[in-house]
């Protein structure tokens, strides 16, 4: 994909694909799967696709005030409603029906970092067996090959282990889903859902300097929308229960007659750099680290392409 870039102020760097996925195809994969339906496509993407080899899914909330206060979240009811509860066992189904159950599974966090009016210092920092997997596998990587986490969430789940122990982050390289960009300004807005569910975490992310950090702006995966009548008929036409899955959920989740399909265009940016414009831009300037590497554009076609072609092409040999 070509693309001109437009000086405003800064230098901007097209960065290298091969360097993002230098030395390994590992990652750990954080969903909020129990929230929307773009989830279930980017995590079967991220097994199916050899392009990365998953060694992790870890199941996200995505609490907010409004669950609490409304008496339905996307067709549940939410008396006594747990989300990460809803998401694990969301991703407990997935890859039973992949027959990848080896794949480690953990909860993730049940709750924000620190609180609701902000984390500081001696702030609560909630545990889990997410948590606890990823400073593991943090302490088997290194800043030459460092361990990768996809976000498609909120980003408790890391801010939470990076927290706990503060030496794992020089090795990890953390690929997030979400906020809005104006890469014309180069003005950021975190008013958005991922970073809404827990804006602490992803602050305390950004003002860590040792974490290196890749952006998907929600501005960017806008334009990657799935059409229902069409996707629906060609998952059901593949008779299998994993593409099954997938189109049932369009309709058990709250979705419409077409859906962005966010966290899929995140994985396929990742897995397929041809198929996605990566800059260095400037960060949030309330937040520490001077720049981040952002996804600034996305080739549409060669997108929509290369899910089809795969999960067409897996289901052949399954």
């Amino acid at each position: 994909m070509k693309t001109n870039l437009k000086k405003t102020g800064f230098i901007f760097f097209i960065l290298a694909g091969g360097c993002l996925m230098a030395q390994n195809n590992n990652y750990i994969l954080d969903a909020d799967t129990g929230n929307e339906m773009d989830d279930f496509y980017a995590i079967v993407k991220a097994i199916i696709d050899d392009k990365t080899d998953l060694i992790g899914l870890n199941s996200a909330h995505y609490n907010s005030t409004q669950i609490y206060t409304d008496s339905i979240w996307n067709g549940n009811r939410v008396t006594n409603f747990n989300t990460v509860s809803v998401s694990q066992a969301y991703n407990e189904e997935l890859l039973e029906k992949l027959g990848r159950l080896d794949i480690p599974h953990s909860l993730g966090c049940n709750r924000q970092l620190g609180f609701a009016w902000g984390y500081y210092p001696s702030a609560t920092i909630p545990k889990s067996p997410a948590v606890d997997f990823i400073i593991n596998e943090a302490k088997k990587a290194s800043p030459e090959h460092k361990l990768k986490i996809i976000i498609i969430g909120a980003s408790t789940n890391l801010a939470a282990a990076i927290e706990t122990d503060s030496t794992i982050a020089k090795n990890i390289h953390a690929f997030l889903l979400g906020a809005r960009f104006d890469k014309k300004t180069n003005v950021w807005n975190k008013s958005e859902f991922n970073i809404q569910r827990d804006l602490n975490a992803f602050d305390v992310l950004l003002n860590n300097t040792d974490l290196e950090m890749t952006v998907m702006p929600i501005t960017t995966a806008r334009p990657y929308v799935f059409k229902k009548t069409e996707t629906l008929k060609r998952m059901y036409a593949m008779k299998h229960p994993v593409p099954t899955l997938l189109g049932d959920i369009w309709t058990q989740i709250n979705a419409a007659e077409e859906r962005v399909m966010w966290d899929l265009a995140l994985v396929i940016a990742i897995q397929k750099p041809e198929f996605a414009t990566l800059e260095e831009r400037p960060a949030p300037p309330e937040n520490n680290r001077k720049t981040l590497h952002v996804y600034t554009d996305i080739d549409l076609d060669g997108m929509y392409a290369d899910f089809w072609n795969t999960l067409e092409a897996y289901y052949r040999k399954h």
